[in-house]
């Protein structure tokens, strides 16, 4: 494991969150702003691309990425066998599939925005993992067996989230913070499973951009029933497969 990139990526992370996220989830709360107030916008859009930002820099000052387009190239890494887009679209279909078998569903926008939408959702959610899942789950992998490097990863991104849930008119400010976190962990296990499978992150991306983007024309409520069991099934799915995996590597040699 390389600490010191961790600790970079880390660090400008968490300072860039803290100073725009937390700031705006300070004037959220004292002065009554929401989310559609210009300067909380801008603050809450920038927070968000933290991970993002920390990805280039700390890859950049510990030489894993030469320029910026050398790490746009490590970041938008499209060539991926069918298998991996495969996993793309089953973890996808669990998430959404459970929570609406559980809690019914209503329909949002109609189902072709989702051409629009989702490229979209690559400022909204997709860009962070240029940094959760191409440095901090691999990096974590090293020292740490799968579970327990994901667990950690899950709970860093959770709490990575808490300055939302203060600033007025979020959708995560309506949420509860703890089912929130339950729902960081299942998405984890996913993400990192395409990860490992795929060995790069442009799956990861498109696997956040459709969860965040189907959220706009498949709408559900979380529940702790939903939640729980989302979580038991895609851990059960993302170890049966990581089984598959290795052993057909095994019966390779």
């Amino acid at each position: 494991m390389n600490k010191k990139l961790l600790k970079d990526y880390l660090v400008i992370t968490f300072a860039i969150t803290v100073l725009f996220w937390g700031g705006a989830a300070v004037l959220s709360q004292l002065l009554n702003m929401t989310v559609y107030d210009l300067p909380i916008r801008v603050m809450h859009f920038i927070g968000g691309f933290s991970p993002t930002i920390a990805s280039y820099i700390s890859l950049k000052r510990n030489g894993h990425v030469s320029s910026f387009f050398h790490w746009l190239k490590k970041v938008f890494d499209f060539k991926h066998s069918l298998l991996s887009y495969g996993l793309v679209l089953l973890f996808v279909l669990i998430y959404y599939l459970l929570g609406c078998a559980i809690n019914g569903f209503s329909i949002g926008s109609p189902v072709y925005m989702l051409i629009v939408i989702i490229p979209l959702m690559l400022f909204s959610g997709g860009n962070e993992e240029a940094g959760w899942r191409m440095i901090l789950q691999p990096e974590l992998e090293k020292s740490f067996n799968f579970n327990i490097a994901t667990i950690i990863t899950a709970v860093i991104w959770w709490i990575w989230h808490l300055p939302i849930f203060f600033i007025n008119g979020t959708a995560n400010s309506n949420m509860n913070y703890f089912l929130f976190g339950i729902m960081c962990l299942t998405l984890s296990y996913a993400l990192a499973t395409i990860r490992k499978i795929s060995k790069g992150t442009f799956p990861c991306i498109l696997t956040h951009c459709l969860i965040n983007g189907v959220s706009g024309v498949i709408i559900f409520q979380f529940s702790a029933l939903s939640c729980v069991v989302t979580l038991i099934v895609t851990i059960i799915v993302s170890l049966a497969i990581l089984a598959l995996e290795e052993s057909g590597s095994k019966s390779k040699y």
